[in-house]
Order: C-alpha cells, then structure tokens, then sequence
C-alpha cells in the first residue's frame, strides 16, 4: 500500500503557508523506517525534519531540495511493507 508524505501544518497561522524543501535525508529507491527523519524543510523561522508516515521504500520524490511546497501537499510516496 502507498503512503503520501505530506508536509504537515507547522508553527502558528501567522506564518507563510509555504516551506522550503532543503533536503531529502533518504533517496528514491531506499528503505524507510516509520518516525524516521525523510526530509529537512525551512519556515520562516526554524527548520523542521519531517517524518516518514510508515516503513517501506521510499519511490517517490515530487518536490525537490531547493523548491518550495505549500502545507498538506503531497511531497513524497512511500511503497509501505503490507
């Protein structure tokens, strides 16, 4: 079964509605544990390490290091282990 990462709503309201991607800390193709960091974004005022939603393969990448994303978009797929 798939698992979409999303970029979950981070800090107060009054922040930007967009994050900045920095970097993916795994790659396509590779094993993901469930709670681990996935990947590191920027607000306006911390950065954040997102987790993975569930165990499985990471296959997907929408949203590369450097680009931005809106809060609830899809980011990432996971391929989950059921």
């Amino acid at each position: 079964m798939r698992k979409e990462v999303v970029i979950p709503r981070l800090g107060s309201s009054d922040e930007s509605d967009q994050v900045k991607i920095l970097r993916w800390l795994k790659q396509s193709g590779e094993r993901v544990e469930k709670g681990e960091p996935l990947l590191e974004v920027e607000t306006d005022k911390v950065n954040v390490e997102i987790e993975a939603p569930e165990a499985g393969r990471l296959v997907e990448i929408r949203a590369h290091a450097g680009s931005s994303a809106s809060f609830n978009a899809v980011v990432g797929t996971i391929e989950g282990d059921d």
